[in-house]
């Protein structure tokens, strides 16, 4: 039988599996506020804001990742963790199962900090040109369009940054 209050979690991108395994806690964001996930939640599905995805290991080990939006789906129906990979293989008799479908997620210990400053300095460097002044109405959607790209650069490479800092916490 499973340890009490461990349940599988699986984060996720198009490209690769970030993390399968078990878990005894999982904090992230929705766009309804900050939601901490533990064994028996109820089940739901959900999106994820850009935030700090926390995953507590049954160990004690603590996982943080930079996610930039996607889903979540809590699944509670008798053995939704079957088959999720836990290292040495499937995680049996685990009811509850977490999965995070995340456009773009890292890693903390892999977040290239010197490119995420890079990216910084150039979003806010952007921002500062665009609010320099507006043009004719005709390039105001054109300049609101560049602007929310650019401030949503800068949000994208503050929390690369605030993830990566916290890996020496």
């Amino acid at each position: 039988m499973a340890d009490d209050g461990v349940f599988g979690v699986e984060i996720v991108t198009p490209e690769q599996s970030l993390f399968a395994g078990g878990a005894t806690s999982v904090v992230l964001a929705t766009s309804d506020g900050a939601l901490t996930v533990l064994d028996g939640h109820t089940p739901l599905v959900g999106d994820v804001v850009p935030c700090e995805v926390k995953v507590e290991q049954p160990d004690g080990a603590l996982l943080r990742l930079a996610v930039h939006g996607g889903f979540l789906q809590v699944d509670t129906s008798p053995g939704a963790a079957e088959g999720l990979a836990a290292g040495d293989g499937p995680l049996p008799g685990l009811s509850t199962r977490v999965t995070v479908l995340a456009g773009v997620a890292e890693v903390a210990e892999e977040i290239d900090v010197p490119r995420a400053e890079q990216a910084r300095e150039t979003a806010t460097q952007r921002l500062s040109d665009l609010g320099a002044g507006r043009g004719p109405v005709s390039e105001e959607f054109e300049e609101d369009v560049e602007l929310a790209e650019a401030e949503s650069a800068l949000a994208r490479a503050e929390l690369r940054l605030e993830v990566a800092s916290s890996r020496a916490a």
